[in-house]
């Protein structure tokens, strides 16, 4: 093979292998790009998934607030009205006016509840729900009048005092549920304000 064809040779050769080296070098760039871009996508799933579940969280958190806020304030006023069934044997307007404004708010938070909520903390709600309704039904009752042997003013403050345990399981499925558990109050504490707390406040 003469010098002339040896170099023709060598020469498409080495343009044989030019080309396939920008090949490979145009396909591995290729390859890169689709992955960055893949890369960047899953980030950007990711990050929405995150935004997502913190909006969640946030909504949760904020009903959670609104339902413990109104459970408490209807408890308040039924005790409230126990004061008044003590001291004047009835409610005066002013009370039924806010007792009737408080359960309304109630209702309307046990309603967003049941949409929110999940089902650990469903379970409490419903224990909560059927206490306090309990416990306005007998004021409702004690209101009407004349009490019957079960309608008391006793009775109710039995029906007030059994609201702490539903009201106090609420509260740590709530926190638990959010990721906000605490240890659990010493006996001495929970006893000094449930004892606090059973007092009817002022008319």
């Amino acid at each position: 093979m003469g010098g002339a064809t040896l170099a023709l040779v060598a020469a498409v050769v080495g343009g044989l292998v030019s080309l396939v080296s920008v090949w490979f070098t145009q396909r591995s760039a290729r390859r890169m790009r689709e992955l960055e871009l893949a890369h960047t996508e899953r980030h950007r799933q990711e990050d929405r998934e995150q935004a997502r579940r913190d909006r969640l969280f946030a909504e949760r958190h904020a009903g959670y607030i609104r339902f413990s806020a109104a459970t408490r304030a209807v408890r308040d006023v039924l005790a409230a009205c126990l004061h008044d069934f003590l001291r004047d044997g009835a409610l005066t307007e002013a009370r039924r006016s806010d007792l009737a404004e408080r359960w309304n708010a109630y209702v309307v938070q046990h309603a967003e509840a049941h949409i929110i909520v999940s089902n650990e903390v469903l379970e409490a709600v419903g224990r909560v729900n059927g206490a306090l309704r309990r416990t306005y039904g007998l004021v409702q009752r004690l209101d009407a009048g004349p009490a019957g042997p079960d309608v008391t003013t006793e009775a109710l403050r039995r029906r007030l005092d059994d609201l702490w345990e539903p009201l106090e399981y609420l509260r740590e499925t709530m926190r638990g549920d959010l990721g906000l558990d605490e240890p659990a109050l010493p006996a001495a504490v929970t006893d000094d304000s449930r004892a606090s707390g059973a007092r009817a406040p002022d008319a």
